[in-house]
């Protein structure tokens, strides 16, 4: 209930939910780059898998020669062929 509240508050004040929910923002660059804003933390990193925990849902990224480029406390960037993208 109290989510939903936040969610029309934001929404009647026009301001970006993925702010003010705290949700995971994805954006891709073609199929070998992908960044990830507003996660919590690495759960797993291989070159085969990436699993980040974020504010309501795990974010699991499949591929092969994975590789986070980069990281900060509000976004990472991960390189490499990525085969698949799934929220948990």
């Amino acid at each position: 209930m109290l989510e939903e509240s936040i969610e029309k508050a934001a929404s009647t004040l026009k301001l970006p939910k993925d702010v003010v929910l705290g949700e995971v923002l994805v954006s891709f660059l073609g199929r070998h780059s992908v960044v990830i804003e507003n996660y919590r933390s690495i759960i797993l990193y291989t070159d085969n898998f990436i699993k980040l925990q974020a504010k309501n849902c795990r974010v699991n990224i499949t591929g092969s020669r994975l590789m986070i480029e980069y990281y900060t406390n509000e976004e990472m960037k991960i390189n490499g062929f990525i085969k698949t993208l799934e929220f948990e």
